[in-house]
């Protein structure tokens, strides 16, 4: 069956299910809670510093071991650290597959009894510890930890409990992953020659060498603005097949083209256009019929005029085996969704699990090819998953979004597409209105209208027989009224570290939530959206509305050239309500203040909001209104205009900012602003008055929270007027790392009490727990 009918066949089934189920009596509804599973943090280690034999690691010899909690990161390139304890498997885990889940940036060997037990990659890997533990057995870990590049950090150590029979799945998916084919040629090893040069393809430009530099793969070239000599580069090289590629045949096969490169361009093969691409990526078969006798030239023009050009990755591979890889790939794809399924909630289905498990431990035994294996196992998963989906777990609970005076949105994920119901009412216990969803999807976005002001409602969703937990949100309070928000940014890369911060937030029981941006280390890759933002924050998204001011991360690396986020887009409903505004930049008023969010990436040049742009025209208009009528303003973007930190190189913020916007935030009464981008905290205090000629002095405070998740900056390099904090001294020759006591993890809590504010820096220890105030400081109008 042709996969595009199967798949029709699957959505109408997916659909016939989901409204058959919601016509039915609603029974035995079950609740997906924020820990489905039973965990056991493991946060006090043993650490040594240097390495040591593996059998001297699991030695009695306690002398030569310190105590040590998680998150201390370290940057001496080639330092080894061993970290080792005991554990004992905990009561509620008798009889459960046991997961040992250790997170290493960038990687570490785990040894469990001496054991090699696998490599641990960022968050995405861990290993199956025991299959039907009993509790209190007794077990000794090591994870061996090389700084080989940029910085190090142990982050997260778990036991994880889940159901029995979910390790041998795990197991099996982990096997299946071996069978990915290979990506092809990597032509980074041969000889490449480079021209700068306006000129299109000709034979007097391709077939001169004269003028041609042989160069580094990865060199770059200056794009700068001015450097107009170098807006174009051109490379070539003379490419002579190889017999085979990945496994597969080359010789008068098609062949498949891969580019990742700065900016835009064109490919030619043996003087043919044979595609034009944007946005750094480019792709396409450039031979039908490949040559394996003869060398073919060649040629891809490259034209960036913002950023360092580069030509970063060219790969060639057969269209045969980009084929198998794209199978692989949806393999992949559906057995990841299917682990999130059973990840989510204890109540799925074993026996689905066990009859998928036991199907492909029989193909993978078999003798039959690749491509016979793929077929077969993708087979199998369309059946389970239709079945799956009857209920399908939320993959991201409900979380608010854009709090008007009579409305909310409220947004969730679900591992499979479902019709949904949210359910809510001023009664905690009598929910009797609810809204329900028109299409069957996994992204799900409600919209509840005519509500009271300044009154609290609760609600809940569901989806088949599985129910959210309950929750609570309060519309906009009355203009009168105290409130209180946090604000915190750069939250990616350390998803348990973003988690634990957001567990401290609740103690504050906040308002609203603000989030100065990079919240995804790579905005193209989808489950970040998840791992790194959103789940995490499912402990109090639920109850409080948050808004991003998007940074430079989200757009890294597919949007830099489109300059638009779809999955930011997808996942995020920030206000729009005012004219000109959009989900980048937008601004809402709340209690007597007024917030506007920045969007410094948008331009050409990243980092910049220039005064020809719509961005600029609608914040001045937006900002000289909200001057007669807020109490209090407030401005939220992820570049800094000053900064005095960075960690291995040079950093002061962005000149950009200081140019265009500054100069409007200084007179027009803004009484804060907001940005990440630096992983610490850092504060300015008025240093009136300001000076547009020399830009000396502030009447704004700046405040820079980039401590909330992501490797923290570790040296001062600038000292600003406009920054107080860090007070120690700055030493711009050199990358150590200093002794400032704001690299901290962090969020900044804000209380308005009329013409009051008062604010509050909470510091988060290395092992989660609350670490006490960073800073604080009032102000008055």
């Amino acid at each position: 069956m042709h996969h595009a009918t199967r798949l029709l066949i699957i959505i109408f089934l997916l659909f016939f299910t989901q409204m058959n189920g919601h016509l039915q009596a609603q029974t035995a509804l079950k609740v997906q809670a924020k820990y489905p599973h039973p965990i056991f943090e493991m946060n006090d280690w043993s650490v040594h510093i240097g390495d040591l034999p593996v059998q001297e690691v699991f030695a009695d010899n306690p002398s030569i071991w310190k105590k040590e909690t998680l998150n201390h990161d370290w940057w001496d390139k080639g330092l080894v650290k061993w970290f080792k304890r005991e554990v004992v498997i905990p009561k509620e885990f008798e009889g459960m597959d046991v997961m040992l889940d250790i997170d290493v940036n960038p990687w570490g060997t785990v040894y469990v009894d001496s054991e090699a037990f696998y490599t641990a990659h960022g968050y995405d890997d861990k290993g199956v510890l025991f299959a039907s533990a009993k509790a209190k057995e007794k077990f000794t870990v090591a994870v061996q930890v090389i700084n080989e590049s940029h910085g190090c950090q142990f982050y997260t150590s778990d036991l994880i409990g889940m159901p029995k029979g979910y390790g041998r799945f795990y197991q099996a998916k982990t096997r299946f992953q071996k069978y990915k084919p290979g990506e092809g040629i990597d032509l980074k090893t041969v000889e490449w020659r480079r021209i700068f040069s306006e000129k299109d393809y000709s034979n007097d430009l391709i077939n001169n060498d004269s003028k041609w530099e042989i160069v580094d793969f990865h060199g770059d070239w200056n794009g700068d603005l001015w450097d107009w000599e170098h807006k174009q580069a051109w490379y070539k090289t003379n490419l002579m097949f190889p017999n085979e590629i990945a496994s597969f045949e080359v010789s008068n096969q098609a062949l498949h083209l891969f580019i990742e490169a700065d900016g835009e361009g064109e490919i030619w093969y043996n003087g043919e256009l044979i595609t034009v691409f944007q946005n750094n990526f480019g792709d396409a078969i450039f031979t039908k019929s490949a040559d394996t006798l003869n060398p073919g030239l060649l040629a891809i023009k490259l034209r960036e005029e913002n950023r360092n050009g580069s030509l970063k990755e060219v790969r060639i591979i057969t269209e045969e085996a980009l084929q198998q890889r794209k199978q692989f790939e949806l393999v992949m794809k559906h057995l990841e969704r299917v682990d999130r399924n059973y990840q989510r909630q204890s109540y799925a289905n074993m026996e689905l699990l066990n009859e998928l498990t036991d199907y492909m431990l029989q193909n993978l035994n078999s003798k039959n090819d690749n491509e016979i294996i793929f077929n077969n196992i993708l087979n199998k998963l369309s059946i389970i998953e239709i079945k799956l989906a009857e209920s399908p777990a939320f993959m991201v609970p409900p979380y608010l979004q854009s709090v008007e005076e009579d409305g909310i949105c409220i947004m969730w994920e679900t591992v499979y597409p479902s019709l949904a119901k949210v359910f809510y009412g001023k009664d905690k216990n009598a929910k009797t209105q609810f809204i329900v969803e028109d299409v069957p999807s996994v992204f799900h976005k409600i919209t509840i209208p005519g509500l009271e002001k300044d009154q609290t409602y609760f609600y809940h969703v569901e989806t088949g027989n599985l129910s959210s937990e309950a929750y609570s949100f309060h519309t906009k309070i009355l203009k009168d009224k105290p409130f209180k928000f946090i604000v915190y940014g750069d939250n990616r890369t350390f998803p348990k570290v973003h988690e634990n911060l957001v567990k401290l937030m609740l103690n504050e029981k906040p308002d609203l939530i603000a989030n100065v941006g990079d919240v995804v280390s790579e905005g193209s890759e989808l489950n970040q959206w998840i791992d790194e933002y959103l789940y995490p924050l499912r402990h109090i998204s639920g109850h409080v509305p948050n808004y991003i001011s998007i940074g430079n991360h989200e757009y890294y690396p597919d949007y830099l050239s489109s300059k638009s986020v779809p999955p930011f887009e997808k996942r995020v409903a920030n206000p729009d309500n005012t004219t000109g505004s959009n989900q980048y930049y937008f601004s809402f008023d709340y209690g007597n203040s007024h917030f506007i969010f920045l969007d410094p990436n948008k331009a050409a040049e990243e980092g910049s909001i220039p005064k020809n742009s719509e961005q600029y025209k609608w914040f001045v208009n937006d900002l000289k209104k909200a001057k007669e009528e807020r109490e209090w303003i407030f401005i939220f973007l992820h570049q800094p205009p000053y900064s005095e930190c960075w960690s291995g190189g040079y950093y002061d913020g962005e000149e950009a900012l200081r140019r265009e916007i500054v100069p409007i935030i200084e007179a027009n009464n803004v009484d804060i602003v907001f940005s990440g981008h630096t992983h610490d905290y850092e504060r300015g205090l008025p240093h009136p008055p300001y000076n547009p000629e020399t830009g000396s002095g502030n009447n704004a405070v700046y405040i820079i929270t980039g401590g909330g998740g992501a490797n923290l900056d570790n040296h001062k390099y600038k000292e600003w007027e406009q920054i107080d904090l860090p007070d120690h001294k700055a030493t711009p020759d050199s990358d150590e790392t200093d002794d400032g006591m704001y690299y901290q993890y962090h969020f900044v809590v804000i209380e308005i009490d009329g013409k009051k504010l008062k604010q509050r820096v909470i510091k988060m220890n290395s092992d989660g727990s609350y670490g006490g105030i960073l800073d604080t400081f009032e102000l008055k109008h």
